[in-house]
């Protein structure tokens, strides 16, 4: 018998155990094996790039890509993650320097590495080498990390922070971060995670959470982007619920950076309009606006919802029916109008949800002449609307007596899903015009 001479079998890059691991990733960051992708982040308002989150891609030449998942656990797994770090930012950021634009690069990094006294200085040394500036640099980092050794993260972040290296919560939502830490620590950006907003037109729920994380963040003065959108009917509901900022397939997958700089020729050079503070836009705060606004003007309000009960009501749309505004708020118009005057009011408000064409109506409330023009969304917005607001808006006519009042009762629709805003009529012309966004609900 001939003897057969083995065959050294390369190994896996995840299967190798510590040390062949090291010396494939050392071999790796040599030849280019490991490189920098760029995943735009863009602003919604003008659909240009106003940054790119940096992630780690290992492509084998003959096993393929590895996984990110994997990549990442291997390399915590054995304390590569630093050697990583210094890699991505100097490849990165030296690639970037010569790009168009004032866009920034977010780099993430865990928990293990916020706790190395050194890390600042890997940022400080990548920008000096590089040129690329710090204030246009950002670190991303996970709930999680804000569970391990609160005190000493909350004082590296602001360290960060006094650097000008903005900070940023990733993957909101799946971690354990309370309001007290949103509030106490540096983060000047909140992420989304991509779980609520994957099919976000297709869930409810998903609409309302991430309306309350939209909410929550602009509330606390951070840029809020949302992550994974892959269709344009997410992109419409973020527009709608005051989203400023998103990220995902739908705007360009992670890309080499030859790609990256194309895309920012493509779309177009952010300017400072793109990175200008984002106001609290939310429906939430757009509501709040509205009712106070109201609550100091001589018009009567009220919400109702789907069983007509009146969820929200000002005073003076309360003293119609002699109560107050506690009085009036979690009754249905069935407990506090009888006889005709129900019938009416509920036909009304039924023909509301029947018709998109004003119907006028007039009848008489503890001797008040009433007239009602109720109008709703076009047949289109409506099947796609799953609950509705009813505002009723009082008016005084001039040289007419105290008593005689007009109403005019407004359906909205409480589904951000609405694509077509509703016509109201207008209480002095009786002309339609189009309802401004905050009469949406959540």
């Amino acid at each position: 018998m001939s003897a057969h001479t083995p065959v050294p079998v390369k190994p896996s890059i995840d299967t190798a155990g510590e040390a062949p691991f090291r010396r494939l990733f050392k071999a790796a960051l040599t030849n280019g094996s490991i490189w920098p992708a760029f995943q735009p982040i863009v602003c919604l308002r003008s659909g240009r790039i106003t940054g790119f989150e940096v992630l780690a891609r290992w492509t084998d030449p003959t096993g393929g890509e590895l996984s990110p998942a994997i990549l990442v656990l291997r390399l915590e797994a054995f304390s590569l993650l630093d050697e990583l770090l210094d890699a991505l930012l100097l490849d990165a950021c030296g690639a970037a320097i010569g790009w168009p634009g004032e866009f920034k690069l977010a780099f993430n990094v865990s928990s293990s590495q916020l706790s190395d006294r050194h890390l600042r200085q890997r940022f400080i040394d990548a920008s000096h080498k590089t040129g690329f500036p710090l204030d246009r640099l950002e670190i991303e980092i996970t709930e999680t990390t804000l569970t391990v050794d609160a005190e000493r993260t909350l004082a590296e972040l602001q360290a960060f922070d006094m650097l000008g290296i903005a900070v940023a919560i990733d993957d909101f939502g799946t971690g354990y971060s309370s309001l007290s830490r949103l509030e106490a620590f540096p983060f000047k950006k909140l992420k989304i995670d991509r779980q609520f907003v994957s099919a976000l037109d297709q869930s409810r729920s998903k609409r309302r959470f991430a309306a309350a994380m939209i909410g929550l963040g602009q509330s606390l003065g951070m840029t809020v982007v949302a992550e994974g959108v892959e269709s344009k009917k997410e992109e419409a509901i973020l527009r709608e619920l005051g989203c400023h900022y998103v990220q995902g397939w739908l705007y360009g997958r992670p890309v080499q950076g030859e790609k990256a700089a194309l895309m920012i020729v493509d779309r177009g050079r952010a300017t400072s309009v793109d990175f200008a503070h984002a106001r609290d836009v939310s429906p939430f705060q757009q509501v709040h606006q509205l009712a106070s606004l109201y609550d100091q003007a001589p018009v009567g309000l009220c919400y109702l919802d789907m069983d007509f009960c009146h969820i929200r009501a000002n005073r003076h749309f309360a003293s119609l029916h002699n109560l107050s505004v506690e009085e009036l708020e979690g009754r249905t118009i069935r407990d506090i109008l009888q006889g005709e005057t129900l019938e009416a009011a509920g036909d009304m408000l039924d023909r509301c949800l029947e018709q998109s064409d004003p119907v006028r109506y007039v009848w008489t409330v503890g001797g008040r002449n009433v007239r009602a023009a109720p109008c709703v969304p076009s047949n289109r917005c409506r099947r796609r609307v799953d609950r509705s607001l009813c505002r009723v808006h009082r008016h005084r006519r001039a040289g007419q007596c105290p008593a005689d009042t007009r109403e005019r009762y407004e359906l909205a629709p409480n589904n951000v899903r609405q694509a077509t805003r509703p016509r109201l009529a207008c209480p002095t012309s009786g002309l339609a015009r189009t309802s401004p966004t905050e009469h949406r609900g959540q």
